[in-house]
């Protein structure tokens, strides 16, 4: 039916978003290494490998620290933005605070101009007010003795003077000013003249601290001008030091990766040379080439689809067919890995068994999957040319990633493969690789199998 075929087509789009990459079968951790050769040998590699760990150490270091240089170049320009813009605002301040005490300076001028006018005139008054006490004594002084020169006189008129000196002489008597009064008129005076000193006659503090200001405001605002131009220059400084901080890291991460690829092209160290004991400490327990990895899992496919076109062209016993097919192929590829693969533990060699049997029934049931749905003929085709893609992509990936570093995007897509599923699980199980690349081939073998058994007794055209 169709349905299946639709299940499996997204059964293969979800393994180009798992996480199958050939490197992660036979690198453990972060670090990269080569992979196992196909016909290990003596190791005379072991210095070399271990001069690549060691700048691969050191080119990690470098990343580390200029990618923090360039963080924190980030960091002072995105700063010195804000740092620029407040002594721009500064400046501009300044030449106001500047242009202000000028004219505050000019204003203090004029006033002290006013002032001392003022001062001068409250002076004159006050100095004639005071004066009032000696004219008044003198006043009556004078009258005393005019009185005093009229006294014996009896003419009318001379009388009358009199009497209206003695009234004259009484309103002076009484027409004396507070003393209270003539202390306020004295401090009016002197304040008067302290303003007017103040703003006009150098050495006093107002006076000669209006000018000081006017000075300061204006040596800060030459000074701020200065520093907002020498900003403009460390903008365009810490720009350039950004820029070549961010080559800097580009280049450091570049050498990096470039010394991962000499990592990996470099052949990784047999478990053979290891137990002799003249191989480096980080030598694997267990080694099968990723190329003879990959070529098994081309045997497998090829004979997978064999298998679906024998049983879909069987009236009977198809089981039996499919049964024969997939022990025969299964057992074939054991031997193979046991043959190619170098000091296998127990488990891997299970793992690849059950890998080889699943794959095995995962390649004929995608063939079966298609003869179903468009005819023996026309599936059969399509299962073949299939088989062919598979074998050139995936061949391809896995030879380029054993000998260096593979696009990511190339790798992805040959994660859609069957015959990368099986590749990547007797890699990781033959290396002692990344379990959960292994179990996930093994996983999406057997769905897809198992969608290819289901309609394996229906009929077909």
């Amino acid at each position: 039916m169709k349905w299946r075929l639709l299940v499996a087509l997204l059964v293969l789009i979800a393994g180009v978003f798992l996480p199958m990459a050939p490197a992660s079968t036979w690198s453990s951790g972060e670090s990269a290494t080569g992979a196992p050769t196909v016909t290990p040998g003596p190791d005379g590699l072991v210095d070399a490998r271990r001069a690549a760990g060691e700048a691969a150490a050191q080119a990690s270091l470098l990343t580390t620290g200029t990618g923090q240089l360039k963080d924190g170049v980030v960091q002072l320009d995105e700063g010195s933005a804000q740092l620029i813009d407040g002594i721009s605002a500064a400046n501009s301040g300044a030449q106001e605070l500047s242009t202000g005490m000028v004219q505050l300076q000019a204003g203090t001028g004029q006033l002290a101009s006013g002032a001392t006018q003022v001062a001068d005139a409250v002076g004159g008054v006050v100095d004639q007010v005071v004066g009032f006490e000696v004219v008044r004594g003198q006043v009556i002084s004078t009258i005393d003795s005019t009185l005093e020169k009229l006294k014996d006189s009896r003419e009318p008129d001379v009388v009358a003077a009199r009497e209206a000196l003695q009234g004259l002489r009484e309103q002076a008597r009484t027409a004396e000013l507070p003393a209270d009064v003539v202390s306020q008129l004295n401090e009016l005076k002197n304040g008067s003249r302290e303003v007017a000193n103040q703003l006009s006659v150098p050495g006093f503090a107002y006076h000669d601290g209006v000018y000081s200001a006017t000075n300061g405001a204006a040596e800060l605002a030459s000074g701020l001008g200065e520093l907002d131009g020498g900003a403009g220059q460390a903008k365009d400084g810490i720009a350039q030091l950004r820029e070549g901080s961010e080559k800097l890291d580009g280049m450091a991460t570049q050498t990096s990766d470039t010394i991962d690829t000499v990592r990996r092209a470099i052949p990784a160290p047999a478990p053979v040379a290891a137990a002799s004991g003249t191989a480096d400490e980080d030598a694997p327990a267990s080694a099968l080439a990723p190329l003879a990895a990959m070529l098994i899992a081309a045997l497998i496919t090829v004979g997978g689809f064999g298998m679906a076109g024998a049983a879909g062209y069987a009236r009977r016993n198809r089981w039996w067919i499919v049964a024969a097919g997939t022990g025969l192929l299964t057992v074939s590829g054991l031997v193979l890995v046991m043959v190619l693969g170098i000091s296998l533990p127990p488990a891997a060699v299970l793992i690849s068994a059950l890998a080889l049997a699943v794959a095995s029934l995962a390649s004929a049931g995608l063939t079966w999957m298609l003869m179903s749905t468009f005819g023996n003929a026309a599936g059969l085709g399509a299962g073949a040319a299939l088989s062919v893609l598979q074998i050139g992509l995936v061949g391809w990936v896995w030879k380029s990633a054993a000998a260096g570093a593979v696009s990511d995007i190339v790798a992805a897509s040959s994660g859609a493969a069957p015959m990368h599923w099986l590749t990547t699980a007797l890699s990781a199980a033959g290396n002692g690789g990344s379990v959960a690349a292994m179990w996930t081939g093994v996983g999406l073998s057997a769905v897809v199998a198992a969608l290819g058994l289901m309609g394996l007794n229906r009929p077909r055209s």
